[in-house]
């Protein structure tokens, strides 16, 4: 059942643009809100429900990837909804087995069936956690699934879909690291789920693939971050790939602090812009970082948003009008341990308005898409209004 929150709007913060560095805390003249909100939701059972991601559907419609513990999980199953343009359940999907699993990420195969992203420990005997992918019809039809891993744990990051209806798949492997830590794993598959290609890409310390899009000239791109230096010190990273997943270029963007890629999205120019968080540059703590790059990974613009406490993007995608929506979490702001945190940017990244989202506990944005007619559905958890974590959905027009 969905639950609509009897707390709906709550404050609307207009903040300074900061580039590359942390500016003063000036007062910002009010601005036409870019967005107002349609409607706000909450829709779980009685145990932790979380949504992690969302994409669109050709109807209207959206789908949600996240992790359940409700509607008869085994223990905590990745957890597959779609709604319709009022944000009410059509058909719900538990994906995995006796043990904790989590959906991760969600995206559209050539065919425009769904494609799944998850890890979890039920794919194998030694209690590891392995990447699981699994392709869905728009109703709901498990159509195939597959598991790949090796001794230690795998963490899933981004999924898409391929020219020849097969599928691309980042994350990071600690099984099939020479180092011990953490390297890039790829993986390349074909439209019935059986593998192509897989390969790692690391160095001497922690290398990791968050997030993955596919770019307008027709190649993907993924980030995530790299520790270069010492432990702890990680550099924003981006690669761009071709169709099989082979290495065209990549990007360490960095200073003395860790700073980590969590989003992309595709720009019309074949770049990408990509949100996360960083520690360098100036911050007090933790602000949230966005930034603009040109399909041969020139950087054209980097922008932080942010205040005394800790402040992320986890989520990123264009509007119709070609600007952005940033969707994450904070908690330099609001009354909540976090607030969802939601930013529109124009096209060169100026912040146009933003706004938080929740009540006293922990509300925090972790997916967001744009719809067919041009509104945004934005994703992610809260405990403010029940007893345990709940689905949080947004709409805004």
């Amino acid at each position: 059942m969905i639950q609509t929150s009897a707390k709906l709007i709550l404050t609307s913060l207009l903040l300074s643009t900061i580039l590359l560095a942390n500016d003063t805390k000036k007062s910002t003249p009010k601005m036409k809100p870019a967005f107002t909100t349609e409607w706000q939701k909450i829709y779980g059972g009685e145990d932790d429900d979380i949504a992690n991601g969302v994409t669109m559907l050709e109807d209207g419609d959206t789908v949600i990837v996240g992790e359940c513990k409700s509607f008869n999980a085994q223990r905590s199953d990745i957890c597959v909804t779609r709604l319709n343009p009022k944000g009410e359940t059509r058909w719900r999907k538990l994906l995995g087995g006796k043990k904790k699993e989590r959906g991760v990420a969600i995206s559209r195969a050539k065919d425009g069936t769904l494609l799944i992203l998850g890890e979890g420990k039920s794919f194998n005997e030694n209690g590891d956690q392995d990447l699981y992918v699994a392709k869905l019809s728009l109703e709901g039809k498990l159509l195939w699934e597959k598991s790949f891993g090796g001794e230690r744990d795998e963490y899933a990051g981004g999924i898409a879909g391929t020219n020849d209806g097969g599928v691309l798949v980042v994350g990071d492997t600690e099984s099939f690291s020479k180092k011990g830590y953490r390297d890039i794993y790829i993986v390349r598959l074909d439209k019935d789920g059986n593998e192509r290609s897989i390969k790692t890409i690391g160095g001497k310390l922690n290398d990791e693939a968050n997030a993955l899009t596919r770019t307008a000239d027709g190649n993907f791109m993924m980030v995530g971050s790299r520790e270069v230096t010492r432990s702890g010190d990680a550099d924003f990273f981006l690669m761009k790939l071709n169709q099989e997943g082979q290495k065209i270029w990549a990007r360490t963007l960095g200073q003395d602090e860790n700073d980590v890629l969590l989003a992309v999205a595709p720009t019309p120019d074949g770049g990408i812009v990509a949100t996360g968080k960083t520690r360098s540059y100036n911050s007090v703590q933790t602000d949230l970082a966005v930034m603009h790059f040109n399909k041969e990974g020139k950087l054209i613009w980097f922008k932080i948003y942010g205040f005394k406490y800790y402040d992320e993007g986890n989520a990123i995608t264009m509007t119709k009008d070609g600007g952005y929506v940033v969707a994450g979490k904070t908690n330099s702001m609001g009354k909540g341990d976090y607030d969802a945190y939601i930013l529109a940017l124009s096209p060169k990244g100026k912040l146009l308005w933003s706004k938080l989202y929740g009540d006293s506990n922990r509300d925090i944005a972790n997916g967001v898409t744009r719809t067919t007619d041009g509104k945004i559905v934005i994703v992610g958890e809260s405990d403010s209004y029940t007893r345990s974590k709940e689905f949080y959905m947004i709409k805004l027009k």
